[in-house]
């Protein structure tokens, strides 16, 4: 027995029709809003991403200082 597939095609120019018109009627400025506020995320993505890793090595930076003076308490 072989299995049997069925393609049923619904609507399909419907959904082109509408597909273009959408395209069509997106002004310039607003893809240009669009397209600044997507880079802007991208921007404040990166910027609290460097945050993020600043934080990261400073608190790296004082933990090991931290361990360098309790060592060198125990030592002497």
């Amino acid at each position: 027995m072989q299995p049997r597939i069925k393609i049923i095609k619904r609507g399909e120019d419907a959904k082109t029709k509408q597909l273009a018109f959408k395209e069509i009627a997106k002004t310039d400025h607003e893809s240009e809003r669009e397209m600044a506020n997507k880079v802007k995320s991208w921007v404040a993505e990166w910027e609290a991403r460097n945050r993020a890793l600043k934080h990261a090595a400073f608190s790296l930076v004082r933990s090991l200082e931290q361990a360098r003076q309790s060592s060198a308490g125990l030592v002497g």
